[in-house]
């Protein structure tokens, strides 16, 4: 029998009597070792003291960095430092440096120069009225304030203080808002900051419900005349001497305006246009425009009912008439609306109250 290469010839024998017992002792190990019972024995090997301690679970997470040098692919770090504002400044970036060029409102605020405040005491006021300004400055040597136009220009200055108080008036042709405008200089910087003061309206829309501008002026009352066309209507107020043709087939311009330019004694019609049956030849001033106007001819085609006058009412947003919505009460009450800057008309609701003939 061998066990794992060795022989019993390769066991060394006690010398005298006592070999006897020791192989005794011996082949009973090796049959108690061969039996189906018996359970084996294994022997560890006690870890060391060092492989414990690396071992252990509460050891602290130890970050190993490598020592061997870079590979060449990666680019070693400058030792330069790159120029910039000094990190310590407390107005310098902490990231990056400053760009090369600086925006408007960026060197107002690295000069220390600012508006604290521009404002007023008035809440709304009539255009005419008088209003008082209060503003206050830091770092500034230097202060104006201009009076601005609705699309923003300065038409009006006042050299002032860089902190104080001003009364001033607003202009009785201003509408919506009175404009007005701080300027300040100081450290080789400027800033700048606009004031808008709601104004109520000086007047009244004559029906209702209103626009959400004020009106330019009372409203008026006019005789006017007004006829039906098969694509559209004329309407011609006494007051404004004009006579406004309004289309209704869907192309532009969608209205146009002409004076009224018909005199006593002028031909009140043209007796070679026969209209077709239940249709009308226009007369007098809207004949007139009718007929020296083929595109108006044209486009609104023959009269479907005679004029019939009435006492009218207008009233516009702007006393500049290109740009102006004018609003006219018709001959059934209702409001008609002939927006000039953008060549629009429609109809509003009759205004409330208005008697309808």
């Amino acid at each position: 029998m061998r066990f794992s290469g060795w022989s019993v010839r390769q066991i060394a024998l006690p010398a005298g009597k006592q070999w006897w017992a020791w192989l005794a002792g011996l082949g009973m190990a090796f049959l108690a070792a061969c039996g189906g019972n018996a359970q084996p024995v294994i022997y560890t090997i006690a870890p060391s003291p060092t492989s414990t301690a690396a071992l252990s679970p509460t050891a602290p997470a130890v970050l190993l960095v490598p020592t061997a040098s870079p590979t060449p692919s990666r680019t070693p770090a400058p030792t330069t430092p790159t120029p910039g504002p000094s990190p310590t400044h407390p107005l310098a970036p902490t990231l990056s440096p400053l760009p090369a060029t600086l925006t408007a409102t960026s060197a107002p605020t690295l000069a220390g120069l600012s508006v604290e405040y521009f404002t007023t005491d008035s809440a709304s006021v009539r255009p005419g009225d008088n209003v008082r300004l209060f503003w206050s400055t830091r770092g500034a040597t230097r202060a104006r304030i201009y009076r601005l136009d609705a699309t923003g220009e300065r038409i009006w200055r006042w050299d002032v203080n860089p902190s104080g108080d001003l009364t001033v008036t607003t202009r009785g042709s201003d509408r919506d808002v009175a404009r007005f405008l701080l300027e300040i200089e100081g450290g080789g910087a400027t800033a700048e900051q606009t004031l808008l003061i709601p104004l109520s309206c000086p007047e009244t829309w004559f029906f209702d419900p209103a626009p959400e501008t004020c009106p330019a002026g009372p409203p008026q009352v006019s005789l006017e005349a007004e006829q039906t066309f098969e694509h559209g209507r004329m309407i011609w107020v006494e007051a404004l001497d004009r006579i406004y043709v309004v289309f209704e087939d869907g192309r532009v311009p969608t209205w146009a305006q002409y004076p009224d330019e018909f005199q006593e004694g002028d031909p009140d019609r043209d007796e070679s246009l026969v209209p077709p049956p239940g249709l009308e030849q226009p007369i007098r001033g809207f004949g007139l425009v009718w007929r020296s106007n083929p595109r108006v001819r044209e486009r609104l085609g023959w009269a479907t009912s005679p004029e019939v006058a009435f006492d009218g009412m207008f009233q516009a947003d702007s006393a500049e008439s290109s740009v102006a919505t004018l609003y006219l009460r018709t001959r059934d009450g209702a409001i008609i609306a002939l927006d000039a800057f953008n060549e629009q008309w429609e109809v509003l609701p009759p205004a409330a109250g208005a008697d309808t003939p």
